[in-house]
């Protein structure tokens, strides 16, 4: 039991500064990247025109609803969850601003889902559920600035919950592969997959072509194998950090090659594994200045019960500037430039970190070897001296 208490409440120990950075980041990116109510994915006032007879809910709460909404019920949703969002991102009564966003999210994406198309955005509805528990407003928010005698303690057992999650996403992705035969040399599942997206549902955009192209046997079946791995082994390793830390850098690689080889962008997944960055140790050490813990808001004389409701309505209203490039953006594909700009922004920001790390452990190295060999040359003068 002490073993189990320990992975599952100091496996991932987390400072308050952490937890808020990495808060505003989600909010962020939920309001700028996702764009409830203008990305493809959140336009959910749009169900409400399918027939009644296309809603066919999964086994769980959404069977007890009678049917699809009219379009007043998904943009009073649409408005409330953008509000939720902004007092996410600020840090208005964290708590319950995370109950109502994950509860939102999963309300929107349970009808959305119910129609047949179930996308990869799990992960992304239950993140804000889980770590409402962290107290991850006790950092740079609304009420650590009001209440600092209450928002001190954070809680780390959430992310180990988080990751949990993540281990059993990937290993129900990659169980089913092997029963399907993934791991018979002869069946090249990979590149099947492949022409699958590229022939039939017309993914040919970034290296979809180059790939199709290619036809090197053993590296088909490399990749078979690879992918099995590593969607079975993440469950593994969840149950030691540094591990899941090696996995997590992994599921980055996976994810870069997922989305050139078949059009297949996992970006909502990549904002939950930042969960397990360490930001106040990143930040500065990129030169980017330290954020102090009690600075005040900008908006901190303003009444929260006034910007927070005004700025969702704006997000609600006219989304994101992104969101006017998605529309714009040339992909043949369902591809969308926030997907593509993610995955690449996170396998560039994971290559960048582990350089600059490699490149601090080796420079650290080589002064203390050069000390170690100036400490044995004194001691020998010494002697000789004597």
């Amino acid at each position: 039991m002490n073993k189990f208490d320990h992975w599952i409440f100091h496996s991932f120990n987390v400072s308050a500064e952490s937890l808020g950075i990495y808060r505003i980041m989600f909010a962020l990116f939920a309001l700028v990247a996702f764009t409830p109510g203008h990305a493809v994915y959140t336009q959910f006032d749009l169900l409400s025109n399918f027939p009644e007879s296309f809603f066919d809910p999964a086994p769980g709460p959404m069977m007890l609803v009678g049917g699809i909404p009219g379009q007043t019920f998904f943009h009073g949703l649409l408005l409330a969850l953008n509000i939720s969002l902004v007092a996410l991102l600020v840090g208005y009564r964290t708590f319950w601003a995370s109950l109502a966003t994950g509860v939102l999210l999963l309300t929107g994406f349970g009808f959305s889902y119910s129609l047949g198309k179930v996308n990869h955005t799990l992960l992304l509805l239950i993140l804000p559920l889980v770590l409402m528990w962290s107290n991850w407003g006790a950092a740079y928010s609304w009420d650590a600035m009001q209440r600092p005698e209450k928002t001190q303690k954070v809680e780390s057992w959430p992310l180990t919950l988080l990751i949990l999650f993540t281990g059993f996403m990937f290993f129900t992705a990659g169980f089913p592969k092997i029963l399907g035969g993934w791991l018979s040399p002869d069946s090249l599942a990979t590149r099947g997959h492949l022409f699958n997206q590229y022939f039939v549902s017309g993914r040919v955009d970034l290296m979809a072509g180059w790939f199709i192209a290619f036809e090197a046997r053993w590296f088909w079946i490399m990749l078979d194998y690879l992918t099995i791995i590593f969607e079975v082994g993440f469950l593994i390793a969840v149950l030691h950090p540094v591990s899941i830390r090696i996995f997590l850098v992994l599921a980055v690689i996976f994810h870069t090659g997922t989305l050139m080889m078949l059009n297949i962008a996992f970006a909502t997944n990549l904002i939950v594994y930042a969960a397990f960055v360490n930001w106040p140790g990143l930040l500065p050490r990129f030169g980017l200045p330290e954020i102090s813990r009690n600075g005040k808001l900008i908006l901190s004389k303003i009444s929260p019960l006034i910007f927070i409701p005004l700025i969702g309505i704006m997000t609600y209203q006219w989304g994101s500037p992104i969101e006017f490039i998605n529309r714009n953006m040339a992909f043949t594909s369902d591809l969308m430039f926030w997907e593509v700009l993610t995955v690449l922004c996170a396998l560039a920001g994971t290559v960048i970190f582990y350089t600059y790390k490699l490149f601090i452990t080796v420079t650290r190295q080589r002064a203390l070897n050069r000390n170690g060999v100036s400490s044995n040359h004194q001691a020998e003068r010494e002697i000789s001296s004597k």
